[in-house]
């Protein structure tokens, strides 16, 4: 086999199966909200890590966007203190 025909097979090939590996946390798409008792997609990223199935991911995840939700509030008030304290160390001796 020519190397000219090993690479056009190779690339017919890899077009599919790029396309299962990308896909392959998006499984059930189209039913999706249908599958889930009162839940509805809000644009969140299916391929997560939740696997779509069961009530108990959804809760572990649930909790674990909460308390990623808490450390990103509580850093946002850290950096915005730091932030006030340097603009007024800064604007103090303009002042004077």
């Amino acid at each position: 086999m020519e190397l000219g025909t090993l690479l056009i097979l190779l690339l017919v090939l890899a077009c599919p199966l790029m396309m299962v590996w990308m896909m392959r946390g998006h499984g059930g798409h189209g039913s999706h909200g249908a599958g889930h008792s009162g839940h509805t997609s809000h644009g969140t990223a299916h391929g997560c890590g939740h696997g779509g199935g069961g009530e108990e991911p959804d809760t572990t995840s649930l909790d674990e966007l909460r308390r990623r939700r808490d450390e990103l509030e509580a850093e946002i008030e850290h950096r915005e203190q730091s932030e006030n304290e340097t603009e007024a160390q800064t604007q103090t001796p303009a002042a004077v």
